[in-house]
């Protein structure tokens, strides 16, 4: 009977928690405030805009919150986002995050130029600049792992890089490069690589899927 009493209290919790989750909230967000940027799908068509579509969600709401409360000043576009999330509750962010995350992506296409390069990269690493394969972190197919793992930037996840903007992926390794973002592990791989070659793995990740 105890036992019984456990599992239907654990199942309770969980159908309670799914509730707590306001989808057309969170739909709504996304098409009054975060659609011009990354698309209301969240498969933004503007290069300098991340794709969203599919992100974990314990991804999104760090990153959402942090610029939020003014914790994340990295990235060309946080001034902008600043009043933008200013007044969402950390409710609205779970709502918006789990809705872009239910989302379908769309993926990139990867130029022909030094695709084989970029693609050893990914999936082997650069031995000679003890720089480790990519899909160690992020996964085969670029899927990243959800949670479980705590970052040097307080991130609790892996993020998704399926198909994600060339120019953004170029953009974030040259931030982890200058120092102006912070990440133990990326701000080394960074720095090991030429410019040529992260050019070439952001191709490869453009068409990842």
């Amino acid at each position: 009977m105890k036992r019984f009493v456990m599992i239907a209290t654990l199942l309770l919790g969980t159908i309670a928690t799914a509730e707590e989750v306001n989808l057309e909230n969170g739909k709504t967000i996304a098409e009054t405030i975060c659609a011009s940027c990354h698309g209301d799908n969240g498969n933004s068509n503007i290069s300098i805009y991340p794709r969203i579509a599919g992100q974990h969600t314990a991804y999104l709401e760090q990153h959402i919150k942090d610029i939020r409360d003014g914790k994340r000043t990295w990235g060309d576009m946080v001034v902008t986002m600043v009043p933008m999330v200013a007044e969402l509750s950390d409710k609205d962010v779970k709502d918006v995050s789990v809705f872009y995350n239910k989302q379908l992506s769309s993926f990139g296409e990867s130029e022909n130029t030094n695709l084989k390069e970029g693609q050893a990269i990914y999936r082997a690493g650069i031995a000679s600049q003890k720089v480790p394969a990519c899909l160690a972190c992020h996964g085969p197919a670029g899927a990243g792992i959800p949670a479980g793992s705590t970052a040097q930037d307080g991130i609790v996840s892996f993020p998704r890089i399926t198909g994600q903007h060339k120019d953004y992926i170029v953009a974030q390794m040259q931030a982890f490069r200058d120092g102006s973002r912070s990440h133990a592990m990326m701000s080394t791989i960074s720095t090991a690589l030429t410019d040529q070659q992260i050019e070439d793995v952001a191709n490869y990740i453009q068409g990842l899927h």
